[in-house]
């Protein structure tokens, strides 16, 4: 079967056929050669495209990674199972809540605090520290408790 149909790539364009990488009509013409594979150009879009095969990881395993992950192991053990990078984890979950996940959206009132070093002067503190930047503190029914902002002080040089 092999001499009848050439390589695997032609097996596959035989079985399911080739299709254009930008809009997937199969209708295309040969297009010259590139790096010794046959280049095609789509007759619909006008993209030169090769047979090769698709890169990345398959759908399948993205979403096993952010069902383990939401069901509670961590993004070192999930990626430790499944053989790729914590990042590649992160990149996954990341790009499976910008398009699944809506955003919250606050609830209460917000209050608005500002930090700098001249109410520590004022306090007469020895530790000088603080950002001179606005801070948002959101109340919302979620909290359990009370809210705190905690800044470190500057590294003495």
């Amino acid at each position: 079967m092999t001499y009848l149909l050439g390589s695997f790539g032609s097996l596959r364009r035989w079985v399911m056929g080739l299709r254009c990488k930008r809009c997937g009509s199969e209708e295309h013409v040969r297009n010259g050669l590139m790096r010794s594979k046959q280049r095609y150009l789509c007759k619909a879009c006008g993209l030169n495209f090769t047979d090769t095969p698709a890169r990345g990881k398959p759908l399948a395993l993205k979403a096993t990674a952010v069902l383990l992950y939401v069901s509670g192991l961590s993004m070192n053990r999930t990626a430790k199972l499944l053989g790729v990078s914590t990042p590649t984890i992160q990149a996954w979950l990341e790009q499976f809540a910008a398009a699944y996940a809506q955003k919250p959206e606050p609830e209460g009132r917000a209050v608005v605090i500002e930090l700098d070093e001249m109410w520590h002067y004022l306090k007469k503190s020895p530790n000088r520290s603080g950002s001179g930047k606005l801070g948002i503190v959101l109340q919302g029914s979620w909290w359990t408790g009370s809210a705190a902002v905690v800044t470190r002080p500057p590294a003495s040089a």
